[in-house]
């Protein structure tokens, strides 16, 4: 019997997976003074800067045309801003805040700078940066936990039934979701992947598996203000 390619984006090699079904897109919040002073931020609530602000008025001009039928957040205020002004544009979705999408502790290491944590810190924040799915931040998140909550946070996207999901976070968060989501091995995947304030990372939820459509575009930070709406998400 013929196989039915548009069914299953699986049954050969170098075939594309289908894009149909629920899409959940992932925003990083926007900058804060800590981002733009490279200080380790974690748990720690530090609210959206002028150029934050600006950054996430632009993301929500990316998705104001879109159908967005509903927007969960991390409830730390950088994210909740930057999920509020998304929202506003979709009347009846309101934020959602989860605790599963609060970025992680990082202990010892919060309001240091790289070069602090470096000169304090040296060999076990080079052992992390090889592999933050299995070394802990001094004082902070286990790695053991942080893999589990991605692992509950993936379960929980996969099952909601809205169609178009906006989901607002963290970089260091998003960096361990992300593989959760495609079922990869639990390898390090923080320092191969970028993740920028305000991007979007696209994925498709269907037949119970998650697919990656699009990861840090940024395009919306780039162009005129008046050309943004316009801009396609898929």
């Amino acid at each position: 019997m013929p196989v039915n390619m548009a069914e299953d984006g699986n049954v050969a090699p170098g075939l594309s997976a289908p894009i149909g079904g629920k899409k959940i897109f992932f925003v990083r919040h926007g900058k804060t003074e800590w981002n733009n002073q490279l200080r380790y931020q974690g748990a720690t609530d530090i609210p959206l800067n002028a150029e934050g602000r600006l950054q996430a008025r632009r993301a929500a001009l990316r998705f104001s045309l879109a159908k967005v039928d509903a927007v969960i957040s991390s409830p730390l205020s950088r994210a909740y801003e930057t999920a509020e002004e998304i929202a506003s544009f979709h009347k009846g979705a309101a934020v959602e805040k989860t605790s599963l999408l609060t970025e992680v502790d990082f202990g010892e290491w919060e309001g240091r700078t790289v070069a602090e944590i470096r000169e304090n810190y040296a060999e076990i924040f080079e052992a992390w940066r090889v592999n933050q799915l299995n070394v802990d931040a001094p004082g902070g998140e286990k790695a053991d936990d942080l893999y589990e909550r991605c692992g509950e946070l993936s379960k929980l996207l996969l099952a909601r039934p809205e169609r178009s999901i906006v989901v607002v976070g963290h970089g260091a968060m998003l960096r361990a979701l992300f593989p959760r989501l495609l079922a990869l091995p639990r390898v390090s995947y923080f320092w191969r992947t970028r993740i920028d304030n305000c991007s979007i990372t696209a994925f498709g939820a269907d037949a119970g598996r998650f697919v990656l459509l699009f990861q840090n575009d940024t395009t919306h930070l780039k162009v005129a203000e008046g050309r943004i709406a316009s801009l396609p998400l898929l």
